[in-house]
């Protein structure tokens, strides 16, 4: 067999398609106030300068230029112009599979790393005598989502190896505002119950400001700053990549039927259209039964967390530029001051009450307004709709109980991501389902990773 096509195959499709796909990623690049745009076209590798051989006797590396063609647009004037630059000098594949670097041949070896995904590990902690565990969501690029328990049982969440903070405090940020909002959701249980002991009082935007805190050193910024920056982190796909293989890993472990079998139901399993009853309270969970839930998904999907106000939501949907102030509120608000960007004049202030007034405002000076702010409120959908178009978060649900060797039930929720989901990118949904994933497995529901098996 031919050992060495695998690793020139690899590099053909580099650069076939693997340059043009990472360089999509990057573009367009905007101006810090959005005036400039930089738009990536097409690129091209030059011949290598010199030889395989050459490259060795001159202890050159065999290399090409890469260089791509670009378009910076201005957005105001709608001027464009059009360029070539030169990247890098990219090294090149050898026909025996090697890299020329400074003369010498070399080969790539590839690190072996965890795939992308959502992994749970248990540790024996020998001053206390329990079991711990460990639950990590791993990302392709981007920040890791961390779990753990100390020894006190309290149990702490970290974003990108940062310092702890409380999972409480953790999950607020997320964009629950009471601890009433989180037990609705997670349920009561006696490990929250500990670490609200260190998260009083606590709300959306202190956690968000704290864990902005904890990822710079103590730093302190106003709420809708580290909201802006945690946002970003976790949920820009240029930031933040699963890849196609950690989707499919993270539906497959986060999937609510895959941890309910010999459980049961603790509610009644109804249709929603029509109140019809599928499966009475108590049904043991088999793998018959759970089969046959897998095409009726619809009704444990759920809505947990408010649609307006969830983190995700507020990166992924611009209209953050409006609010309601509550749901009863037929009114929307404008978010934030709207200003000339060209003079700092303030042309609509914050909370203003949105109306046929103020769009005329912003139609009359969208020459001197963020272009991100007029395509909002003046193009396409009316805001009204948008607004109503704000991305929902859904959950798929089960609550259920088992049975302990005294016939005694202790119950449970059991929160699964939303198997609809095929992003990239890690959404709201995984993040919640995989608190609950973690917060199950002290009840022994869920299964431990090999943390050996690389797959």
């Amino acid at each position: 067999p031919n050992l060495i096509e695998i690793q020139k195959n690899s590099f053909k499709k580099f650069l076939e398609s693997g340059i043009k796909s990472a360089l999509e990623d990057i573009f367009p690049i905007e101006s810090y106030n959005g005036d400039l745009k930089l738009h990536f076209e097409d690129f091209f590798l030059e011949k290598p300068k010199f030889d395989i051989k050459e490259s060795k006797n001159r202890d050159f590396t065999y290399s090409s230029e890469l260089f791509v063609h670009v378009k910076l647009e201005n957005v105001l004037t709608k001027e464009v112009k059009r360029s070539r630059i030169l990247m890098t000098d990219l090294p090149l594949i050898t026909p025996s599979g090697t890299f020329v670097i400074n003369g010498t041949e070399r080969v790539v070896v590839a690190q072996i790393i965890r795939s992308s995904g959502a992994y749970f590990s248990q540790k024996f902690d020998n001053k206390t005598n329990k079991m711990l565990f460990l639950g990590q969501i791993i990302p392709t690029r981007g920040a890791w989502i961390e779990f753990e328990q100390s020894n006190k049982d309290f149990l702490y969440a970290k974003l990108d190896r940062s310092k702890k903070i409380p999972l409480t405090k953790f999950i607020h940020t997320l964009g629950f505002n009471s601890r009433e909002e989180i037990e609705n959701v997670f349920g009561k249980n006696e490990l929250l119950d500990l670490s609200f002991q260190k998260d009083e009082e606590s709300n959306s935007s202190d956690a968000i400001v704290e864990l902005y805190s904890k990822l710079h050193q103590g730093e302190k910024v106003p709420a809708n700053a580290a909201r802006e920056f945690v946002r970003t982190r976790l949920f820009d796909r240029k930031k933040y990549d699963l890849s196609s293989v950690g989707r499919y890993k993270i539906n497959k472990k986060l999937d609510v039927l895959n941890r309910v079998e010999n459980t049961f139901l603790a509610k009644d399993l109804k249709d929603i259209d029509t109140n019809e009853i599928l499966f009475p309270k108590g049904t043991l969970l088999t793998r018959d039964i759970i089969e046959q839930l897998r095409q009726k998904r619809q009704y444990l999907r759920k809505e947990l967390v408010n649609s307006e106000y969830h983190l995700e939501n507020e990166m992924t949907n611009e209209s953050a530029m409006t609010y309601r102030k509550s749901e009863t509120d037929d009114n929307l608000y404008v978010k934030d001051n709207i200003s000339n960007f060209q003079t700092g004049e303030i042309l609509i202030e914050a909370d203003s009450i949105l109306n046929e007034e103020l769009i005329a405002i912003i139609e009359a000076n969208k020459e001197k307004i963020d272009e991100k702010i007029v395509k909002f409120f003046l193009e396409g959908q009316n805001v009204e709709k948008k607004e109503n178009d704000v991305k929902k978060v859904f959950n798929e649900v089960l609550e259920v109980y088992f049975l302990d060797d005294k016939e005694n039930k202790t119950f449970v929720k059991i929160i699964g991501n939303n198997q609809e989901e095929r992003s990239e990118n890690i959404v709201l949904s995984d993040i919640i389902a995989s608190i609950s994933y973690y917060l199950n497995l002290y009840m022994n529901i869920g299964h431990v990773d090999d943390i050996d098996h690389l797959g």
